[in-house]
């Protein structure tokens, strides 16, 4: 996994921890360093960062994250899940053996946009704009699968 995933951990390892508490912030060299790149590039981001997420859109842990939280909606369990992701490959790994409980009292949401930013700064376009679908969905519940 960390072979098929490393350009993405690669990329997040350039996060700037200093401005923690401000997501935007955090991510700002991320999306620097993407915008640099060619659009096959930033849709790669942005498909690995898709697969992450739905790898963890599992029933097992979103019931830990309902124990958590009983009041959990579709999109504390997705920024949740960003979480899992923020922190780097040993704890995404950690929160998907359902060994790291302490994420679902987190969110990282910004994380989604990342690609779309990436994008708009480089093209000097709004994000709306964003022109890639990735073919997996991180939605809450669109891993049938892992609803089993």
């Amino acid at each position: 996994m960390l072979e098929k995933f490393g350009f993405f951990w690669a990329t997040m390892e350039l996060c700037d921890w200093s401005k923690e508490g401000n997501d935007d912030k955090v991510l700002k060299p991320v999306i620097k360093y993407l915008s640099e790149q060619e659009d096959r590039i930033i849709f790669e981001f942005d498909d690995l960062m898709t697969e992450l997420l739905y790898d963890l859109d599992t029933r097992k842990l979103a019931e830990q994250c309902r124990k958590a939280d009983p009041l959990m909606s579709e999109d504390t369990f997705l920024y949740s899940r960003c979480a899992a992701l923020i922190n780097g490959s040993d704890y995404y790994e950690k929160v998907k053996r359902g060994k790291e409980r302490n994420v679902w009292s987190t969110e990282f949401e910004a994380l989604l946009y990342v690609p779309l930013k990436a994008w708009a700064l480089k093209h000097k376009r709004s994000a709306d704009e964003y022109p890639y679908i990735s073919p997996l969905d991180y939605e809450t519940g669109s891993n049938e699968d892992g609803r089993k």
